[in-house]
């Protein structure tokens, strides 16, 4: 047996047993087999070698962690660019990809054998659906101007002799860059306030100006031509919902003439943080919506910085018509953990805002419904 210094990825599909149990024996081989060659694919092209298959996962090892980072990333954006496609819910396709690097001993079939095995599975099990999750070992060998990345900190994975640090890889920009997001509960600083809630902070409050400044030069233009011009989109990508005849709009105050009616949020409802996302007509893609299930997952586990972290990362990437629904999460989520001091900066940016009546209204309205949330 030779010993070598190698990367190992451990790749999950999710949803495995519960596809196999609804498929005849050939349609589950095609699914597999396609999804091998996406897999192995992507492998190839970045240097790695496929180990083995394990039904529901891939194992396969990399010379270089750097080049094994890296596939895992391209892995999970060609798998969200696939699904993004998929018009029936069942043939989305979801990955955990756990990633560790040290000494593993090669048999002459090519198998992998040590603790770094089986500390790469582990970390594997540990990682959140379509990331990336990577060890201390890893992190410290690979070139980290290539990726950004949060630090969960050391967990103590089911198994394992001793606690693994590890981090989250970010899939968009950031490059170089490490944000403190321990899993473990996180102290509030002296002053109320950490560096990584102020950065989610600054981004949301300049998401919010940004937008609401658009949006107001958008609407003003749009109501000068009112009767040349389609009617402009509703602010957050909502509906006016249509009040009972005689009643007063609960939501929106005063909404531009004939809204669109492709959109529309229900009656009676309460916060984002609240809502099953996939009962909500908002613009918003499969993958949006499963995000925000995500964050309210664990908001209700208590792993409330890991939530404020992908509040903030989504913030960066999504449209400018999703960013005030990712904002106002972050808001709702310092709000539910007595961070009045931290909410209400963004409340009063929004109050301050050059933004219509109609919107300014919508904004009061979530803001009210999130400032009359009992704190737990």
């Amino acid at each position: 047996m030779e010993n070598r210094l190698m990367t190992i990825v451990f790749i999950d599909m999710q949803g495995y047993t519960k596809r196999s149990a609804s498929q005849t024996i050939e349609e589950m081989k095609l699914f597999h087999d396609q999804m091998f060659k996406f897999v192995s694919d992507t492998v190839e092209k970045g240097g790695g070698v496929m180990v083995k298959t394990m039904g529901d996962g891939f194992m396969v090892r990399f010379d270089s962690p750097t080049n094994a980072v890296q596939t895992g990333i391209e892995i999970q954006k060609r798998l969200e660019s696939r699904n993004a496609q998929m018009m029936n819910p069942d043939s989305i396709v979801r990955f955990r990809i756990g990633i560790n690097t040290g000494e593993v001993g090669i048999d002459e079939n090519g198998d992998l054998f040590g603790d770094p095995v089986n500390i790469a599975a582990r970390i594997q099990t540990f990682a959140d659906s379509n990331d990336v999750f990577i060890s201390e070992t890893t992190y410290l060998a690979m070139n980290r101007n290539e990726f950004g990345s949060v630090d969960l900190g050391a967990q103590d994975l089911k198994n394992a002799t001793r606690e693994i640090k590890i981090y989250k890889v970010l899939k968009n920009g950031s490059p170089g860059v490490t944000v403190s997001g321990a899993r473990k509960p996180v102290q509030p600083s002296a002053a109320g306030v950490t560096e990584s809630h102020k950065k989610l902070i600054v981004a949301a409050v300049v998401v919010v100006l940004v937008l609401f400044t658009l949006l107001a030069g958008y609407f003003i233009g749009a109501r000068r031509n009112r009767q040349v011009s389609p009617p402009p989109e509703p602010v957050y990508g909502y509906q006016q919902p249509v009040p009972p005849q005689g009643a007063q709009p609960e939501i929106f105050g005063d909404p531009p003439q004939n809204p669109p009616s492709s959109v529309r949020l229900p009656e009676n409802v309460d916060t984002l943080l609240q809502l099953d996302p996939f009962s909500l007509d908002l613009k918003l893609n499969e993958h949006e919506r499963r995000t925000i299930r995500d964050i309210q997952q664990l908001f209700n586990e208590k792993q409330l910085n890991r939530a404020e972290i992908l509040c903030g990362e989504m913030i960066y990437r999504v449209g400018d018509m999703q960013k005030p629904v990712f904002a106002l999460l972050l808001s709702e989520i310092f709000w539910m953990q007595n961070k009045t001091k931290d909410a209400e900066q963004i409340f009063a940016n929004i109050r301050n805002s050059e933004i219509p009546s109609f919107g300014k209204k919508m904004c009061e309205s979530q803001i009210m419904r999130i400032k009359g949330r009992i704190v737990r």
